[in-house]
């Protein structure tokens, strides 16, 4: 390795302060409100609110700015908010202040003060992007400061960096300077960008990973803080690499890594605006012509007739795949020719499938193949769909969304995971799924009494009785279903009227039994609801 491709930091440690990022161009009219002792915390990045429980999600350092749409309504537990960020070191929290929070109480900046935990009044005009775009470039000029450049070619790099360039423009530019091809994988060995030698895209069709001669490659992380981006890949074009030292890529790497934090809080900021304004539009809080600007500036589509699609994990560690899924169903959207709003609320990616012609029944089916496209194709964990009925305008879009988690949490009840149900063929379940979950259990306790949760002896008499109920108290095909013997079906139907009454001759009774085994068969908060 010459001097000329080697790289190395200087010893001095270049921490952006919170007092440095107040005097960058965005911040200046910004005001602070408390805790102006702690100005000379360390901002190493910045972080959206998006949640009121946000906790979770923060990691120390972080300057967390907020619109405060979140924060609504909780005034009296802001101050506590405030202690809890300041037990996980981070830099600041900013709020606009506006519609959602027109002030921070009391509580709230002197619990600030003593915490030496800065709360800022960010600038109203000034947008998140500015702001973000701000911290990232005042930081990336420090920490590229901090580095001897002892190449020309690391020199052009940074510059690209510096001009705004994410991961893709400094991979081509690699590409150029090299003459090899550069190849980025994201984490799921997704093709990120892919240059050939000289900097051009490749030819259209070749898929890189096929003919790639990765025994060849020098290869790098790209790794932001604990945020892992992809992989850096420099490999031959044609002779084995030469020309260049393989310093030089691990450089690369850390200057893309400084590219993508960028693009990682600029991406952040436009997913919780599109989450803020999907549920708005969900929740009916814009008028028509409001939501046709919002949706048209994010090349979002709202026909009517339309339908609500709402997918969800069947378990909590699937969460963490949810922008991959939500990312997947726009996806397959698209490939059907439709640019249907969606985002993540709450935990669930929910999406307004719609169509502009009126007498169109097909909102519904299309849902249904997309979504059933993407839980099928999904490595991502064990998820499950629900698809409303028919909305004919904004003000219906509420009672979709209900419809579609309804039927989520019914369908995985009846059928299991990796299914999509539609609210129009829930059934009985529909009319259940509207009653209180309170009255519903203490109704199907009351009917079935012992056998509501049945003891080890008594499960097999449940499932007797449920066969019975399912085959219209037929004893022959009870017993092949249940592998008994005929006789054995009908001392079980004895025992069964003593525990529960003449059902055998009484079809009403027969009917609230049937309810209160599917009652108790989806007694699950996903399905049942409380007001």
């Amino acid at each position: 390795m010459t001097s000329r491709d080697s790289l190395s930091y200087s010893h001095k440690s270049e921490s952006l302060t919170l007092r440095e990022v107040l005097a960058t161009p965005s911040f200046q009219e910004t005001e602070v409100l408390a805790g102006s002792s702690g100005l000379d915390r360390v901002v190493s990045s910045v972080n959206v609110m998006e949640n009121p429980d946000i906790i979770p999600w923060v990691k120390n350092r972080e300057l967390l700015i907020t619109v405060g749409y979140s924060l609504a309504g909780r005034g009296r537990d802001l101050a506590t908010l405030i202690g809890d960020l300041a037990d996980q070191d981070l830099a600041g929290f900013g709020v606009k202040l506006g519609p959602y929070v027109t002030e921070v109480g009391s509580d709230a900046l002197a619990a600030a003060d003593r915490r030496g935990f800065p709360i800022l009044s960010l600038p109203p005009t000034v947008s998140f992007d500015d702001l973000i775009a701000d911290v990232y470039r005042a930081r990336g000029s420090l920490l590229l400061g901090g580095l001897h450049r002892r190449s020309d070619r690391e020199h052009e790099l940074i510059s690209v960096a510096l001009a705004g360039g994410g991961p893709n423009e400094v991979a081509a530019r690699l590409a150029e300077l090299v003459s090899c091809d550069v190849l980025v994988l994201g984490p799921s060995n997704n093709v990120m960008s892919h240059h050939t030698a000289g900097g051009e895209s490749p030819e259209e069709g070749r898929d890189p990973l096929e003919s790639a001669r990765f025994e060849d490659a020098v290869t790098a992380p790209i790794v932001f803080g604990s945020t892992y981006v992809g992989q850096l890949h420099v490999l031959p074009s044609e002779d084995p690499l030469k020309g260049f030292s393989p310093g030089l890529v691990p450089r690369c790497a850390q200057i893309m890594a400084l590219a993508a934090s960028r693009e990682i809080a600029v991406a952040s900021v436009d997913r919780q605006f599109r989450s803020e304004l999907l549920e708005q539009v969900l929740r009916n809080r814009l008028d028509r012509r409001e939501i046709e600007r919002r949706c048209q500036a994010l090349d979002w589509t709202m026909d009517f007739p339309a339908v609500v699609v709402s997918l969800s994990p069947a378990e909590l560690d699937a969460t963490a795949h949810l922008e991959r899924v939500r990312d997947a169903l726009g996806w397959s959207f698209r490939a059907r020719g439709l640019h249907a709003p969606h985002a993540i609320i709450n935990g669930s990616v929910v999406a307004i499938v719609g169509s502009d012609d009126p007498s169109d029944a097909g909102p519904e089916e299309t849902a249904v193949e997309a979504t059933t496209e993407v839980i099928s194709r999904s490595v991502a964990g064990a998820w499950s769909a629900g698809v409303s009925g028919r909305v004919d305008s904004p003000t219906d879009l509420l009672r979709g969304w209900d419809q579609a988690r309804t039927a989520t949490g019914v369908t995985r009840t009846i059928k299991g995971v990796g299914f999509v149900g539609t609210f129009n063929d829930l059934g009985i379940f529909r009319l259940l799924s509207e009653v209180d979950a309170d009255l519903l259990q203490g109704f199907a306790k009351e009917v079935l009494g012992e056998l509501y949760e049945p003891s080890t002896g008594r499960a097999e008499l449940r499932r007797t009785l449920a066969v019975l109920l399912d085959t219209n108290l037929n004893v022959a095909k009870t017993a092949r279903e249940l592998h008994y013997h005929y006789n054995s079906v009908r001392y079980r139907m004895a025992q069964l009227e003593k525990l529960l009454g003449p059902f055998l001759t009484d079809p009403t009774r027969r009917l609230e039994l049937h309810v209160a085994l599917l009652i108790s068969d989806m007694d699950s908060e996903d399905v049942v609801r409380n007001p």
